[in-house]
């Protein structure tokens, strides 16, 4: 059996006087849950579903592999925000009153974003971050700033945008360079649009054109140096910044060796510096809601370097479910005042958490060999292959997506058009 974490200040919240730090003022009784696509959607359905919460669950497609949960008894199908916000919002309220949803639930930051620019319009209570929440977890400028000012650490970071003359030949920084917008997500008029994925640059050319190509969409670029390592996530629930569940896990694979989508991580106990950081960096800003700070640990000093904060449910949050920590009914109860006890946030040390979609991609670009442009270390053609198919061996090691009572999600997943 493997050993439980327990946060060292486990806190029970509930609906009694003192309890203002929520940011609804009702209960709600039904969820419109979104997002059908992701890993995050169907951890929320398989929860709320085992515990009784009452939701309809839609996606962008009828592929979408939530939608093929047991659980999934009422599904539907709305315009991708991404393709046309009017019509995204015209949806979300006409299934909102279909299915008497009084809560909205985006799982995504193109869906969260977009219910928060036009919150006033839905019919719902949109579950999202405040405003002035979303303008700092979406938006990595302004979480390096605030993490900056409290003395987290991260790295070395120049902010550039179009109308910034300073030349990139004089940046301070030393190749490789790691190249990402400002935010994930933008928010326009008639839809979102998504932003170039991160980048590494190896010269002053390549440095150039890849931040001109982002100017040109009208957003800010973080230039920073490459840190060589493993990611680590210091998850869970926040209550106007006070820590309300948490789980630590590292990345162990990732879907891109060149970074991307965890495909194999591991539960692992909250290291007390990070989780420092984390308390220090959310309760700055004050945040309530499901949220995951990243960090990466540099191979060679082991020195922790902040990366980003997720403000919403994260992509590896099927571990949490996997190792005992049911984050989705915890936030269920939180946005209700219901009382959390300690023993509602444990969970098991050790469980490893495994896509074997994400990790079948894994093997096939590692035997490819290192990308082009790609600063870091890879492992071999023989250690990937190793690491791969001894994964179906270990004991630890648990499929998070096709699950024995729950198996159909599995087959949307290798059906639906989203990555």
């Amino acid at each position: 059996m493997p050993a439980i974490s327990r946060m060292s200040e486990a806190v029970s919240w509930s609906s009694s006087p003192g309890g203002s730090y929520l940011p609804f003022a009702r209960k709600f009784s039904k969820v419109l849950l979104l997002d059908g696509y992701s890993t995050r959607t169907l951890a929320c359905v398989r929860s709320w579903g085992n515990q009784g919460v009452a939701f309809a669950v839609g996606g962008e497609s009828r592929w979408d592999m939530s939608l093929f949960s047991r659980h999934a008894r009422e599904r539907f199908i709305y315009a991708s925000p991404r393709q046309n916000l009017p019509k995204f919002i015209e949806d979300i309220n006409h299934y909102s009153a279909e299915f008497s949803a009084d809560c909205i639930f985006p799982t995504s930051e193109a869906a969260i974003m977009a219910c928060d620019k036009h919150r006033k319009d839905l019919l719902a209570t949109p579950l999202i971050p405040s405003g002035r929440e979303i303008e700092v977890v979406f938006n990595k400028v302004n979480t390096l700033r605030i993490a900056q000012s409290i003395g987290i650490v991260v790295p070395k970071t120049v902010v550039l945008d179009g109308n910034n003359s300073r030349a990139f030949d004089d940046l301070g920084l030393s190749f490789p360079v790691v190249i990402k917008s400002e935010s994930s997500e933008r928010v326009g008029a008639k839809k979102t649009e998504s932003s170039k994925k991160t980048a590494y640059v190896s010269n002053t050319r390549e440095l150039e054109q890849e931040c001109n190509s982002r100017f040109a969409n009208g957003q800010s670029v973080l230039a920073q140096e490459f840190i060589d390592g493993h990611g680590v996530g210091i998850s869970g629930l926040f209550a106007n910044g006070r820590p309300v569940a948490l789980i630590g896990h590292r990345r162990i694979r990732e879907s891109d060796p060149a970074g991307g989508p965890s495909a194999l991580a591991e539960a692992i106990a909250l290291e007390p510096n990070l989780l420092e950081s984390t308390v220090a960096l959310l309760n700055a800003i004050r945040f309530t809601g499901p949220a995951m700070v990243e960090y990466r640990i540099d191979r060679f000093s082991g020195r922790p370097y902040l990366m980003e904060i997720n403000g919403r449910f994260w992509g590896s949050i099927l571990l949490a479910s996997a190792a005992g920590l049911d984050l989705p009914f915890l936030y269920w109860k939180l946005v209700n005042g219901l009382a959390i006890l300690p023993a509602e946030t444990t969970y098991h040390l050790g469980m490893r958490g495994r896509s074997v979609v994400g990790d079948t991609k894994n093997l096939l670009l590692s035997l490819k060999g290192k990308p082009k442009g790609w600063p870091g270390i890879m492992p071999s053609r023989w250690k990937a292959s190793k690491a791969y198919f001894g994964s179906f061996f270990d004991r630890q090691t648990h499929e998070l997506i096709f699950t024995a009572d729950d198996p159909f999600p599995f087959v949307g997943r290798l059906l639906q058009p989203h990555s």
